[in-house]
């Protein structure tokens, strides 16, 4: 299991990393799409057509999810915070800035950065793109719920056109990694992980979206070599798709069963999360012990 974030040094990139192995299954329409509005993203493998949700499609919401809920919590998130708008950077000392990064666009003595700590995978269908998705007509609205305008900027009075959605059921595979982490930063990305139930275009029109599901966390010295495309490069190649089982049967390949953490164990520990979540003075406190160690250990960075 990771130490507490006081054994670490947070100006390192290395030391000990998580691997945490999610299902992520639709639980209504969900859009992934690209540039083009009324296309899903797809790529073709093994000879079908997969869709593909890259990283940032995860990412996003679910620090926003983070972000939403330490706002609540006193004390925590500086008031007049913006996720990369931040002209003073004593901004940044929060646990959403040091787990998925952020950047300060003061100058001078203000201008500063945060890398990342927790890096996220692309995520592939099992099943080809025509067998989940559907298209579904509208007239005049567009892909973000406002009325579709022309190039020249007009309202399209009686536009007419179809957005492809990913039906409910589809279950995909992805992996989130955390760098040089502690059990606090695991503990609040996993409430990002559970929390999180709304992805892709439109999620305030179409509601909650993705139900997921923690099935098992690595743990390492370094990280390791394992993603999402190889797990389905194998279930593609098979033509078998369990993906709790790839998911544990290959987390327990790479870092060995004594180092995976799953079945009664790992309920624990997301049982642990979500009373953390209900509980707002004890978040509040794992927050300030966050914040303090940013302060301690980068104390040239906040002059």
């Amino acid at each position: 299991m990771l130490a507490t974030i006081e054994d670490i040094d947070l100006k390192k990139n290395h030391g000990y990393y998580a691997k945490i192995g999610i299902i992520s299954e639709t639980t209504g329409f969900f859009i992934s799409r690209n540039n083009e509005a009324t296309e899903l993203t797809s790529e073709n493998f093994f000879d079908d057509e997969r869709a593909v949700v890259p990283a940032q499609k995860w990412r996003a919401p679910e620090r926003s999810y983070l972000l939403s809920e330490l706002r609540k919590v006193g004390n925590v998130i500086p008031e007049g915070y913006a996720r990369n708008m931040n002209k003073v950077k004593t901004y940044l000392k929060n646990p959403t800035s040091l787990l998925y990064g952020d950047t300060s666009i003061g100058s001078g003595k203000d201008m500063g950065s945060i890398a990342s700590r927790c890096f996220y995978d692309w995520a592939y269908s099992f099943e080809p793109l025509g067998e989940i998705s559907t298209r579904i007509t509208h007239n005049t609205l567009s892909d973000d719920g406002t009325i579709l305008h022309s190039v020249e900027g007009k309202t399209e009075s009686n536009a007419i056109y179809n957005i492809p959605y990913i039906k409910p059921g589809v279950r995909f595979i992805r992996f989130v990694t955390l760098e040089n982490c502690s059990l606090e930063l695991l503990k609040l990305e996993i409430m990002a992980i559970l929390g999180t139930t709304r992805y892709g275009a439109r999620t305030a029109i179409l509601g909650d979206n993705i139900a997921n599901n923690v099935v098992a966390i690595g743990f390492s010295k370094g990280d390791k070599p394992i993603s999402s495309y190889e797990l389905m490069r194998q279930a593609w190649e098979s033509h078998k798709y369990n993906p709790e089982d790839l998911i544990k049967s290959s987390m327990i390949s790479s870092f060995g069963e004594e180092n995976v953490l799953f079945g009664t164990d790992l309920e624990k520990l997301l049982n642990d999360v979500i009373a953390l979540k209900k509980n707002s003075k004890e978040l509040q406190s794992l927050c300030e012990v966050i914040n303090a160690k940013m302060e301690n250990d980068w104390k040239e960075f906040w002059k």
